[in-house]
Parts: structure tokens; C-alpha cells; sequence
């Protein structure tokens, strides 16, 4: 019985390591991150975040950025190229609501987890299980106000 217990606690610290071990490289591997606020240039177009990242080196193989808790929204990445990723935030801003229809609106899914105005929350998978990794140097820049239509004469 001893045995059985000491085998499972070695066994136990052997896969905290290695946790820390992925988590550790992901984290030097954020070269930037950077959030800029949208609004659409039309009355209900919609508005809300985007997410920007950029690596120092290529992930390695078997290990991809799924996606990122920021501002109480969770959203998926979607990669750029090899060493950029983006995600897109929707939050519900300057969207068109539609008489006694609360939920006409969209939005990003919501998270509970707290976070100061500059730290964001990387998940990422290796080898088919998740890790999260918590970056605290993320940059707000100017907000992008698209422009309306042109009118047409």
C-alpha cells in the first residue's frame, strides 16, 4: 500500500512539472499584445475589441492558440500568419435593438474570471491538452472608428 501511494505521488509531481515546463515556454514566446476598441461607422453595425498578438518564434508543432479571456469575453484566435494572431470581441456596442426583443443583440461569450485592464489569459493546446498561460503587458491603442459610406448623389 505504501508503494502505491508514493508511486502516485511521484507520478503527480512529474505532471506539475511538465504543466509548468509548456506553460513556461508559451510565455516566452509573446513577442507583443496589443487591444484596440471598434465601432462600426454605421448606427447598429456593431462594435467591440480586437485582440492582437504577436510571437517571437513559431509555436511548435502540436501546439496551437485556441483562444483568450480578456475583459470578462472569452474569443477564439484566429491566426495571420506565422507569428500573428487575432481575435475578435464582440461586445455589444452600437448594435440595433429591436423593439420589445432584449436578446437581439450579439455578443462574445462571457467569463468569469477577473482581470486587471492590461492582463489577458492565453489557452492554448499541446498534444491535445489545454494549458492557460496569464500575460499582464497588454498595450490599448488608439480606438479604430471605421467611417460610414460615402453618401451617394
Amino acid at each position: 500500500m505504501k508503494n502505491i501511494v508514493v508511486t502516485f505521488f511521484v507520478g503527480f509531481l512529474f505532471s506539475c512539472g511538465t504543466v509548468d515546463k509548456v506553460e513556461a515556454q508559451f510565455e516566452n514566446k509573446v513577442a507583443e499584445s496589443f487591444h484596440q476598441d471598434w465601432i462600426a461607422g454605421v448606427r447598429g453595425g456593431g462594435g467591440g475589441i480586437k485582440f492582437k498578438l504577436k510571437l517571437k518564434t513559431e509555436l511548435s508543432e502540436g501546439a496551437e492558440l485556441k483562444r483568450v479571456i480578456f475583459k470578462g469575453f472569452e474569443a477564439s484566435f484566429s491566426q495571420l500568419d506565422t507569428l500573428y494572431y487575432q481575435a475578435v470581441i464582440i461586445t455589444g456596442v452600437n448594435q440595433e435593438r429591436f423593439e420589445g426583443d432584449d436578446k437581439s443583440t450579439s455578443s462574445s461569450p462571457r467569463s468569469n474570471i477577473q482581470l486587471k485592464d492590461n492582463e489577458a489569459i492565453l489557452v492554448f493546446s499541446k498534444s491535445g491538452k489545454e494549458y492557460q498561460q496569464k500575460i499582464t503587458n497588454v498595450v490599448k491603442k488608439s480606438a479604430l472608428e471605421y467611417p460610414s459610406a460615402r453618401p451617394k448623389f
